[in-house]
């Protein structure tokens, strides 16, 4: 009897002890643990501004576009008329007379004569009126699909080659006190060395974020810069993290009118390991960038681009805003280190 009531308080003890451990730990809980803070980059890390500093990226860039053939507008008939000497054209010995006259001018009017009510036509798109040609490509008008798409396109004319970039010492100041580094690039001709194609540009990298002031000079074309007019851009915060996402726009008058609208918004995507001929380069910080309304040499950022910033090296691969162009970086000189 003693026996069995002690092993009844032990029981009681063993229950008693795994409810306090319930009611302290939680038997079906889950154990909390602190968020965990996204990391933060120092874009100044990622971005590097030294005067020497040098890139070689490998590049192909549209240079330029040509729309691909097509027939501009409807397509004019002509008056009918009989073919005495069946050689497809009307000309000496046809007959034609005033109840083939469709257009009642007294005269005939063939498919090469400026087209007139009333006479027969090929209405390519069907909307039940003759439309002339107007210069540019309108749907069901018959087209060269020199690229297969299936769709009528603008073919870019790539210009492919080596695009040298580096820091000089000329330096400047921003009103709001940032030092504008001046950077310096050109295509590299077969020789290596001479440049074709020259810009310059100016950055600044430091506590109010990596931004672009200016830029000047050509590449393919002598064109006004459009920044000036609205820099800086900013690219990205000074200290960064994934999602961050910066908006930079203004508009433009003429006239007290608008004349356009431009934006220019970056999103730091992810960061991701990269191989470029330069090298493997781990965790490199990826941004999507959106570009609309530039005008003069800044319209070929326009359009959808990712960047991929290497720690220490800077720009490692572009590609970009226009299908097929991309910069794949072959060499840099960073505070004298080499890659590769």
């Amino acid at each position: 009897m003693i026996e069995t009531k002690r092993l009844f308080l032990e029981k009681i003890l063993w229950v008693s002890i795994l409810v306090l451990f319930c009611l302290v730990g939680g038997c079906n809980t889950r154990k909390t643990t602190s968020p965990v803070e996204p990391t933060v980059y120092l874009m100044k890390d990622y971005f590097p501004l030294n005067d020497g500093d040098e890139w070689i990226w490998e590049v192909a860039v549209v240079k330029d576009s040509t729309p691909e053939p097509f027939v501009d507008g409807d397509v004019s008939l002509g008056e009918f008329f009989v073919d005495m000497n069946d050689n497809g054209v009307y000309d000496y010995g046809d007959y034609w007379d005033a109840t083939m006259d469709l257009n009642n001018n007294g005269a005939y009017d063939g498919p090469d004569a400026f087209w007139t009510p009333g006479i027969p036509y090929w209405d390519r798109n069907d909307n039940g009126e003759f439309d002339y040609p107007n210069g540019k490509w309108d749907e069901g008008e018959y087209f060269v699909d020199l690229d297969g798409s299936g769709a009528w396109n603008w073919i870019p004319d790539f210009h492919r080659g080596h695009l040298k970039a580096e820091i000089d010492s000329t330096i400047s100041w921003s009103p709001d006190g940032s030092i504008i580094s001046s950077r310096r690039s050109g295509f590299l001709q077969s020789d290596g060395d001479s440049v074709d194609h020259y810009a310059q540009d100016g950055f600044s990298n430091d506590s109010l974020g990596l931004r672009w002031h200016w830029r000047t000079g050509y590449w393919f074309d002598w064109e006004v810069t459009d920044l000036f007019d609205h820099g800086p851009i900013l690219i990205a915060k000074s200290e960064t993290k994934v999602g961050d996402v910066v908006v930079c726009a203004d508009t433009s008058y003429y006239e007290d009118q608008i004349d356009h609208i431009w934006s220019w918004t970056s999103v730091f995507e992810t960061v991701e390991d990269v191989s470029v001929p330069a090298g493997d380069f781990p965790d490199c910080l990826k941004f999507r960038t959106v570009a609309s309304g530039w005008k003069g040499n800044m319209a070929r950022y326009n359009g959808t681009s990712y960047q991929w910033y290497a720690k220490d090296v800077g720009l490692v691969k572009l590609e970009g805003p226009k299908a097929g162009e991309y910069w794949k970086l072959e060499s840099a000189i960073i505070s004298g280190q080499s890659h590769p």
